[in-house]
């Protein structure tokens, strides 16, 4: 009988102890909430004198920027057609760079290219990966160098999704001798 009172009563003290424990660290924490203003959520939390750390819903979640294009970078090469023959052939490349913010889903980069200053459009698609923030677009003109210099053209993109944005137009210096 005198084994099992003091069993209980080991018990009582440890349930009151655990009892008295989370009451107290729940003070803790509601004292801790209850100073902060309502106009602006802090996140920024005062240190307390345990390892006890407190964790928000919000700052679990990750907040996605929304895909959108941010700006076009344009090259081309070669970057001179001065050191050609007129009437000889030549390929020119055109290379489109896209900056992106891909969010945390990535998208579809839906836009034109052209290669004459926008008198003739192609279509195109580009599909970006989440977390992703570049890509590129390379076209190419081939052809012969007329002698009235009016190849290759001015070459750029139009974008029209996920926003619009239009690229600078490139084109080779020089004319062909």
């Amino acid at each position: 009988m005198w084994r099992t009172s003091k069993i209980k009563k080991t018990l009582v003290i440890v349930v009151c102890l655990l009892v008295g424990g989370v009451a107290g660290l729940g003070n803790i924490i509601s004292s801790h909430g209850s100073n902060t203003a309502a106009a602006a959520p802090s996140h920024a939390y005062p240190a307390l004198s345990t390892s006890f750390v407190t964790m928000h819903a919000l700052d679990m979640t990750t907040r996605a920027a929304p895909f959108r294009i941010t700006s076009i970078d344009m090259s081309v090469t070669p970057a001179n057609v001065s050191t050609w023959r007129c009437n000889s052939y030549i390929q020119v490349v055109y290379n489109a760079v896209f900056h992106v913010v891909s969010g945390s889903n990535g998208g579809t980069i839906v836009f034109y290219y052209t290669m004459n200053n926008g008198r003739g459009q192609t279509p195109a698609k580009l599909t970006i990966l989440p977390g992703q923030r570049m890509s590129n677009f390379v076209f190419t003109w081939q052809g012969s160098l007329p002698g009235d210099h009016t190849y290759p053209g001015r070459g750029g993109v139009l974008v029209t999704n996920p926003n619009n944005l239009v690229s600078p137009l490139v084109a080779p210096n020089g004319r062909c001798r």
